[in-house]
């Protein structure tokens, strides 16, 4: 059972500052003038030369703005996407993720997906350091999704603070042999943003990327 709207995450966007060393079209036209004034006047620069090299500049200068469209014609599209992604504050949805915000107070619900039946799994909540505080044995389950939901306590009973925490499944067949497990959560959208230099939503204050999306409730 999923209660309560964690807390809003937020994300910082970076700035990549062009090369220092690329000659754009007002150097490489100063460059030519400064060509042009100090040539021997007794052997000035031959036409085609001179042809040649206005050649360079109008396609020097044509690969800029056709540069400065794509950048334009991408952030739009990016700003349309977060414009869609908002329209998911305050839904449920499965987000693919191993790493969850505990709010202190409501449990958590976690999830996994099986590629078939399982004879034996076990759930382990870590901390923010990757140090493990529970072990949940959840014994058989069958393929596909499964979950369960964390109370926020440790193994002594102990209910453990708000903060960043994370989860991994260990699944063992009839066998014995281990099997794979895609881990995911269930929360309620709470904002979107930048993270990392990518567009990001927000479950439950986790920053989940946009394609780690699968199902809206």
């Amino acid at each position: 059972m999923i209660e309560g709207v964690g807390v809003y995450g937020s994300g910082a966007s970076s700035y990549k500052p062009e090369a220092e060393d690329a000659m754009g079209k007002d150097a490489f036209l100063k460059l030519l003038v400064t060509q042009l004034e100090n040539q021997d006047p007794l052997n000035p620069m031959d036409n085609t030369d001179f042809v040649a090299q206005l050649a360079q500049f109008s396609s020097l200068e044509g690969l800029q703005n056709i540069n400065s469209t794509m950048t334009g014609m991408a952030n739009s599209v990016t700003s349309l996407q977060d414009f869609g992604s908002a329209s998911l504050i305050g839904r449920v949805v499965k987000a693919e993720t191993s790493k969850f915000d505990f709010d202190g107070t409501n449990e958590q619900v976690v999830g996994f997906s099986l590629g078939g039946s399982a004879e034996s799994v076990s759930l382990t909540i870590t901390d923010a350091s990757g140090l493990p505080v529970r072990t949940i044995e959840l014994g058989a389950r069958g393929a596909g999704d499964n979950e369960a939901a964390w109370d926020g306590k440790d193994g002594r009973g102990l209910a453990l603070p708000a903060g960043k925490y994370g989860f991994s499944v260990n699944a063992k067949g009839a066998d014995g042999a281990p099997m794979g497990a895609e881990k995911y959560i269930l929360g309620y959208v709470t904002g979107v943003g930048m993270e990392e230099g990518s567009s990001s939503i927000y479950v439950n204050g986790t920053a989940v990327k946009r394609d780690g999306i699968k199902e809206i409730y």
